[in-house]
């Protein structure tokens, strides 16, 4: 479908997810805006504007957009146990801000980025947009509470307010806490893999391309506000065969394949985490319906070309 181009404020730019972003909007032809409180690491595609700011307390663009796509986070569902006022600060008063930020100037779209994690432990499989949220988490509160503000906001001031609930995204430029990541670091550095419990947890696993196309999909969306959308792949694996992908394509790149036939890394198995849940799923009914939108790559296809990228 052919549209003009729309004038995007991309915040969170400089991030994993961030990044590909804004290349998919501008590969798609929008006029980008980046606005992240870090510089990119990476070039910006060209006619791409930088904007820094921290979303907390810096002042915001003094313009009206077409649409603001709202990445910047506190991300991470551990490390937010120890830091929940952070993550409150970051996550729910930055995305005040910006939805204030919309309300005076006009601008009629937020697509914000949801997570799922805000569906915690209890909710049945797979995970339905319309299913209980029981987070187990600030980080996963949080996203809920983001996602309630920007409900309010469609109903009090005509928003069109869209979530994206991001299923375990993975891809290049990945974060190096992230499980993959981590994995083939240490495999790499010949250090022990940890294990939270037993590695039977489940994963959906989406590809940051698949995500980055949802995004700019959701530019283009004129279903009901305020809505919620899953964004995954409808499979899920276990850590232990997220374990096992990791290391052959590691072995493969890295080593000679003969002498790491049967190669296997040390683990170390610690308690499970609190801020875990068991198994994630998305049901993709809702968002095919909505956005047209579906994977195009299931893990573990796509991982030895990640790791070639890192």
């Amino acid at each position: 479908m052919e549209t003009s181009p729309l004038a995007v404020l991309v915040t969170g730019s400089s991030g994993f997810i961030g990044h590909h972003v804004v290349k998919q909007l501008h590969d798609d032809g929008h006029q980008v805006t980046a606005l992240d409180m870090i510089p990119p690491k990476q070039p910006l595609p060209d006619g791409v504007k930088f904007f820094q700011c921290d979303i907390r307390q810096g002042m915001l663009p003094n313009k009206r957009f077409d649409a603001i796509v709202h990445l910047a986070a506190l991300a991470g569902v551990r490390p937010s146990i120890q830091r929940a006022i952070d993550y409150q600060i970051t996550n729910v008063v930055g995305t005040i801000r910006l939805l204030e930020h919309c309300r005076q100037f006009g601008t009629p779209r937020m697509i914000f980025a949801s997570s799922s994690s805000v569906y915690g432990p209890d909710a049945p499989l797979p995970f339905r947009e319309d299913g209980p949220t029981t987070p187990c988490s600030p980080y996963a509160l949080t996203k809920l509470h983001g996602e309630q503000w920007g409900a309010l906001y469609a109903r009090l001031h005509g928003l069109r307010f869209l979530a994206l609930r991001f299923f375990s995204v993975w891809g290049p430029g990945q974060r190096p806490d992230l499980a993959l990541e981590a994995f083939r670091r240490n495999i790499e550095a010949g250090k022990p893999v940890t294990i939270h419990g037993d590695g039977q947890q489940r994963r959906d696993l989406t590809h940051v391309s698949d995500v980055a196309r949802a995004v700019s999909l959701a530019l283009l969306w004129e279903g009901e506000s305020p809505a919620v959308l899953n964004v995954g792949t409808g499979r899920n694996h276990s850590v232990l065969d997220m374990l096992a992908a990791v290391t052959e394509s590691t072995a493969t790149l890295r080593f000679s394949t003969s002498n790491f036939t049967h190669f296997t890394p040390q683990t170390v198995h610690q308690n499970a985490h609190p801020a875990d849940v068991p198994e994630t799923l998305a049901s993709l009914m809702a968002v095919g319906k909505e956005l047209g939108w579906s994977p195009t790559i299931f893990f573990p296809n796509g991982l030895t070309e990640h790791a070639k990228k890192v």
